[in-house]
């Protein structure tokens, strides 16, 4: 036998794990029954299946089906989306937040579409706490009559305004809208799929859900009190733009979150990407070594430093914005030019506690981020001399 080239030149691989991916926030799940398949077609209950196209959808579904209505208006919107998913829910479960805690254990979809029928008050009350845990949002259209008058405050676009929670996202279509397309009872679905623009990675691609252009959806021609009721409530409304005989095409309107944090669907939207993407790239410094980080200052330099460069890939995509914001340490206005502050420090290291040493923590991270959101009004003043 001859000499090995392995005494003398011994190479030894080291294989460094994948770590974690970002969150896909423009995949989307719809909850269908049995009733809504075609004759014949099987379709196993608590199992899944993703779709590319509304061709596919018909394959299973009858095109008179809530599914079918819900993949139409995902699907038109331009640019089109690449896939949906459709969870069969189980008859034999005690309710729908049940259906949808034992889908999310199977499968993680950003947004969630339900049939209008499976949407009582009753049931996206439940779900709302739940949206909120969970970040999943859900995308209701209503058409209560009371929805268009300030007056009432037990349509569901009022009572869910009143809870608050951030995940819900809802809008108003005219009775008569849906009896023209059916399809047209789930134009939030539509606005959900406007957010397939939004590339985390990609420079200016954050977007707003205000003036989006819906295809294929007809606008509603709403009293003005209607108008007010629904921004009272926050609620979302769908219509042209008028002005000296010209018509603009529809847009969406008064885009707001249940939020009672007076937040746009988008800042809901935008900080729960925000969030995965602190949280993955947390994690892949941490674990993606195949020895260790110190818990010393390079160490926490390290951790920093790819914070920094998560905060600064949202200040290029237009989710944050310079601002100013109040120095805790001095108590006077700074300027943020990238939209974030971090305030930790590399030496913050040598403050922890023997508690927190033995449990092997970085110190707690605060970071002050100013989200850019975006203008959808201005008053313009004219003086005439």
């Amino acid at each position: 036998m001859t000499y090995s080239v392995d005494n003398i030149i011994p190479v030894n691989l080291y294989l460094t794990a994948a770590g974690l991916g970002y969150g896909d926030f423009s995949s989307a799940l719809i909850f269908a029954g049995s009733t809504d398949l075609k004759s014949g077609v099987t379709f196993a209950v608590d199992t899944w299946r993703d779709y590319s196209s509304l061709n596919e959808i018909a394959e299973d579904f009858s095109a008179s089906s809530d599914i079918y209505l819900i993949a139409t208006r995902y699907f038109t919107q331009i640019p089109k989306p690449k896939s949906v998913t459709i969870w069969m829910k189980n008859a034999a479960d005690a309710s729908l937040l049940d259906t949808v805690n034992k889908a999310e254990d199977e499968v993680w979809r950003y947004h969630f579409f339900f049939k209008n029928s499976d949407l009582t008050k009753a049931n996206l009350l439940q779900l709302a706490d739940w949206s909120d845990a969970e970040s999943p949002p859900i995308w209701v259209t209503t058409s209560e009559a009371g929805a268009t008058s300030a007056s009432s405050t037990t349509d569901i676009a009022a009572v869910m305004a009143a809870k608050g929670n951030r995940h819900i996202f809802m809008g108003y279509r005219l009775p008569a809208a849906i009896v023209a397309d059916s399809s047209q009872a789930y134009t939030m679905v539509q606005l959900a799929a406007t957010f397939n623009k939004f590339k985390p990675n990609a420079k200016n691609s954050a977007i707003t859900a205000e003036y989006q252009v819906l295809t294929g959806i007809a606008g509603d021609d709403l009293k003005t009190s209607s108008y007010s009721a629904l921004k009272s409530k926050n609620c979302a409304f769908f219509t042209e733009i008028e002005l000296s005989g010209e018509t603009d095409s529809l847009r969406a309107i008064n885009t707001r979150s249940m939020s009672s944090y007076n937040e746009f669907i988008d800042d809901v939207i935008n900080l729960d990407v925000l969030k995965n993407h602190l949280q993955v790239d947390g994690y892949n410094y941490i674990t993606g070594t195949s020895t260790k980080r110190a818990l010393t200052p390079a160490g926490y330099a390290g951790l920093l430093t790819a914070l920094t460069t998560t905060c600064k890939r949202f200040y290029d995509n237009g989710v944050l914005g310079k601002g100013t914001y109040v120095d805790p340490k001095t108590g006077e206005v700074a300027t943020a030019e990238n939209g974030f502050v971090i305030l930790g420090k590399p030496e913050d290291v040598f403050n922890l506690t023997d508690a927190q040493r033995k449990a092997r923590e970085y110190p707690a991270t605060t970071i002050y981020a100013i989200l850019a959101r975006a203008g959808h009004v201005a008053e313009i003043n004219v003086y005439i001399e």
